[in-house]
Order: structure tokens, then C-alpha cells, then sequence
């Protein structure tokens, strides 16, 4: 009787060891099934005024970049290179080759692109600097700036910095409006001056 336990107790080990693999292997497979559908699925239609269920989303959206500290200065010599009149021509010449593209929240493309990867594809453009995929990274970036010392390139935050933009002079600046795709707004109109939030310098 003394060698039966021991057996018995090994034998109920490894039974309890294949049923823990078993489990541990379904919820692995669960997860990669959760997480193969939420990479392919197509980006939902989400309005920006919406901001938790914005701020939700951007919190989810997984990119290739690697992740970027946020300094003060992310862009060094960058930050005196062009003058604002420079600088409204390049973010000119960006807003003529997106102008009528349609929003899409997630999007990057031509297809459909949302406000942060705008400004993302028009610092890139404009003056080859890098800037995070969203929002919540770049409401950090550069020094904040009152409303009245906005020039050409400073970005704008709207609707507690879920939404941004970038200031082309004369009041206005271009963005990706989930009504109206890649446009041109006024901050003197009355929701864009309702909700702005902050400015911030980055050149």
C-alpha cells in the first residue's frame, strides 16, 4: 500500500498538468482570435465631437512606429529652419494635395485619414519632422502658447486635446474634420472657438 500513493498522487499530477495546458491553450488561442479581429476589422465611423468614444479608440489603435519620448524639444535644429511665411507656403502646398480627402478615424491614407495621422503626413511633408501617431502624445509636444501668439505651423487642440490641428495664419487653420474630411477652418467660428482647447510650438 505504501508504493500506491505515490503513484496515485503522480498520476493525479499529471492529469491536473494536462487540464492546465488544455486551459492555458484555449485562452491563448482566444486572444490571438480577439486580437487577429480587432487589427482586421474595417475603422467604425466615429464623429469627433464624440470624445470618449474618441479618446477610447485613439487609446486602442496600435501602430508600427516604435514609441517616442515626449521632450520639449523633440526636433532640434528643426526649430528655426523656416520662417512663418515658409511655413504657410509648405503647409500650403500639403493642404492642396489632401484637400477633399475624406475622414476616417484610424485612417492614414488617401482613403480616409483621421486629425492626428493628418498632422503626422503634414510635418512630414512639410518639414520632414516626425511626429507621434496620437493626439495624446502630441498635446505634449513643443512649448504651450496663448491663443493670441499663434503663427504658421503651431498646432491646435480642440475639445480637451481629442482633436488638432495646425495654424496657417489669418486665424484659420487645416485639419481633419470628421464632417468634411481635410478642410480649412475658422477658430472664429463658433464651435472651434467653443472648444479650443491649447496651442503648442513645435518649429
Amino acid at each position: 500500500m505504501t508504493k500506491f500513493y505515490p503513484c496515485l498522487l503522480y498520476s493525479l499530477l499529471f492529469t491536473m498538468l494536462k487540464k492546465l495546458l488544455v486551459i492555458c491553450g484555449t485562452l491563448f488561442l482566444v486572444a490571438c482570435s480577439s486580437s487577429s479581429k480587432l487589427n482586421t476589422a474595417a475603422y467604425p465611423s466615429v464623429d469627433e465631437r464624440n470624445d470618449a468614444e474618441l479618446s477610447s479608440f485613439i487609446g486602442q489603435l496600435k501602430t508600427n512606429r516604435p514609441h517616442q519620448s515626449i521632450t520639449s524639444n523633440p526636433f532640434g535644429h528643426h526649430s528655426s529652419t523656416f520662417s512663418p511665411a515658409q511655413r504657410g507656403q509648405k503647409l500650403a502646398q500639403v493642404y492642396n494635395k489632401w484637400v477633399g480627402t475624406r475622414y476616417r478615424l484610424g485612417g492614414t491614407g488617401r482613403g480616409g485619414i483621421d486629425c492626428s495621422a493628418f498632422m503626422q503626413t503634414a510635418f512630414a511633408t512639410a518639414f520632414g519632422m516626425s511626429l507621434p501617431r496620437s493626439t495624446s502624445e502630441q498635446r505634449f509636444l513643443g512649448q504651450r502658447i496663448q491663443k493670441h501668439q499663434l503663427k504658421q505651423g503651431d498646432l491646435v487642440f480642440f475639445r480637451r486635446n481629442n482633436h488638432v490641428g495646425v495654424y496657417i495664419g489669418n486665424n484659420k487653420f487645416m485639419h481633419a474634420s470628421s464632417s468634411q474630411g481635410v478642410t480649412i477652418s475658422s477658430l472664429n467660428e463658433s464651435y472651434w472657438s467653443r472648444t479650443y482647447t491649447q496651442s503648442r510650438r513645435v518649429l
